[in-house]
This record gives structure tokens, C-alpha cells and sequence, in this order.
């Protein structure tokens, strides 16, 4: 039985990403803040997970290293958004944004590296506002949240390089506007968002099944 992580498994994306993994017959390490995942299903352990927190961090790493000693994929969702609307950058918040949605992520992923064999799959959720080259929402908003997609995805083509010897694959994708909390966050009086949680989820469970060297999938 193959084998997949997804942080921020308990609601919205991350949550019907645990579903779609779990109806495949994937067994699936769910990682949750603070509500529980709403799944009974005997191929899903669910660990509780600050992705903000080192130790935390650590623990998690650990105890996956001890439930599966080789893993076929992980899906960085797990992330947040703090300056939704917000048209001045707030120190406070960007620094607390980067914490959780890029060197959360790093730290995560590079104390699971050693379980990853050939053919694995790291998929780490972007969006849109990442994009520099093509910008999809390009506005004065939301710098913090701006700036840590940016990073990842800089970090996904680090990664993707230095683990190409190992033919492991590494992967950025941006899901769209999904109706989750943090897209109707981001939803205004004549905009919002506009894809379901599932529709991320096969996006997701089809790039991480099908063997792409790199691929950065822009959206929202």
C-alpha cells in the first residue's frame, strides 16, 4: 500500500485531498492544527501538527519515521493567510506567514527526505499570487501571504534540482480560488471563489500519480 502525507488534512482542500488519496487505496498521515480530521477510515493516522512550531515539527517527523520508513508522496498544504485584503505590509504578519507557509514547509520536508525513494512525489500547494513572471491576482494585497507563495515556489526548484539524482520528483501547484475559509477570506462583493475542495483534490491525487519531472501549475 502506497503511502502519502497531507498537512492541513482536517478541512478544505486538504481535507477532501485525505478523501481522494484514501478512496484510491492509498494510506494516508494526515496532519491537523487543532480540529481533528472527520474521517474514520482504517488506512488514516492522524497526527496533530503546528507547522509553525520546530518541535512540533520534529515530533512529526519522528513519528511518521516510525509509522512509515518509505513514502511515496508528500502534499505540503498546510498554510495560512493573514493579510487577506490588507494593502500595507504588516511586519508582524509577514514574518508569522513565512514561518508557517515556507520555513514550516522546509523544515518538515527536509527531515523527511531520507524516507523518500525513487518515484516519490513532494507536491507543495502554491497559488497564483506566487507568480512573478505571469501574476494571475495582481494587486496591492495580501504582501505577506504574496511573498511566502514566491518563496516556495523558489524552494520547490531548489528541491526539484538536488533531488533529481535521487529520481525523486518535486512539485509546485496552485489549485485555483477553491470555497474554502481561506478563499472566501479573500472573496469580495463581485468576486470569490468559484472551484469545489474536490476539484483541488484530483488535481492534486493526478499530478502526484502521474511522473512529471517539475511542474509549477498556476492558478489562484
Amino acid at each position: 500500500m502506497k503511502t502519502v502525507i497531507i498537512t492541513g488534512a482536517s478541512r478544505g482542500i486538504g481535507l477532501a485531498t485525505a478523501k481522494k488519496f484514501l478512496a484510491e487505496g492509498w494510506r494516508v498521515i494526515g496532519a491537523y492544527l487543532n480540529t481533528p480530521i472527520p474521517i474514520e477510515n482504517p488506512n488514516l493516522i492522524s497526527i496533530q501538527y503546528d507547522q509553525s512550531d520546530s518541535l512540533s515539527i520534529a515530533n512529526f517527523a519522528d513519528q511518521i519515521a516510525s509509522i512509515a520508513p518509505q513514502v511515496d508522496s508528500l502534499v505540503n498544504n498546510a498554510g495560512v493567510l493573514l493579510d487577506a485584503g490588507e494593502k500595507v505590509a504588516n511586519p508582524i504578519k509577514v514574518r508569522k506567514t513565512l514561518e508557517v507557509n515556507v520555513v514550516g514547509i522546509i523544515d518538515l520536508t527536509e527531515r523527511l527526505l531520507p524516507l523518500f525513494k525513487k518515484d516519490s512525489h513532494i507536491v507543495n500547494i502554491n497559488s497564483g499570487y506566487g507568480s512573478i513572471s505571469v501574476p494571475i491576482l495582481d494587486d496591492e494585497t495580501a504582501a505577506g501571504y504574496r511573498i511566502s507563495k514566491a518563496a516556495l515556489n523558489m524552494y520547490t526548484r531548489h528541491l526539484a534540482f538536488r533531488l533529481e539524482p535521487r529520481g525523486i520528483i518535486v512539485s509546485s501547484l496552485a489549485p485555483g480560488w477553491v470555497k474554502t475559509d481561506m478563499g472566501y477570506s479573500a472573496a469580495t462583493k463581485t468576486e470569490g471563489p468559484d472551484r469545489e475542495p474536490a476539484e483541488a483534490a484530483e488535481d492534486i491525487f493526478q499530478l502526484v500519480t502521474t511522473r512529471i519531472k517539475e511542474s509549477i501549475i498556476d492558478g489562484w
